[in-house]
Parts: structure tokens; C-alpha cells; sequence
């Protein structure tokens, strides 16, 4: 699975993932929200629900938008 995260306002989000119910360290990381996009490939070893959340500090006027999407595997 890969997501996809950008906010604005000038603050910091901090992202966090899960796939059954395990924390996927190697996903997290730090966005500054200038409107540039976060983009993340998440292995998904089985089947199950895919979770994230995030923390700002600094401002929080600004927006943010999220999404994911799965990656079909090519038959041989």
C-alpha cells in the first residue's frame, strides 16, 4: 500500500502507521506542512487493517489531505 499525506499552515505533523495492529516503524516520519507531499510505501505482509495518526505542533491553521492506494501485482 502507498499514502500519501500534505498539509499546510506552517506547523510540523508527526506520522505514525499500523498494519494488524502492529506499529511499522519504518514508515513513520516528520512532514512540515508547507504543501509538500509525504509519500510512503507500506509492505502489508497479510491481509488486515492499515491504521495511521499523526501529532501537530505549531500552527494549525492550515489543511491537510490524505490518501492511500493499493498496488497490483503483475502476473508473470
Amino acid at each position: 500500500m502507498t499514502f500519501a499525506f500534505t498539509c499546510t499552515g506552517g506547523g510540523t505533523v508527526a506520522l505514525t502507521f499500523a498494519t494488524a495492529g502492529k506499529d511499522v516503524p519504518t514508515a513513520a516520519g516528520i512532514q512540515e506542512c508547507d504543501g509538500s507531499i509525504y509519500q510512503r510505501r507500506i509492505d502489508t505482509p497479510e491481509p488486515g487493517l492499515i491504521g495511521f495518526s499523526y501529532s501537530f505542533t505549531g500552527s494549525e491553521n492550515g489543511g491537510y489531505a490524505y490518501g492511500y492506494y493499493t498496488e497490483k501485482k503483475q502476473l508473470p
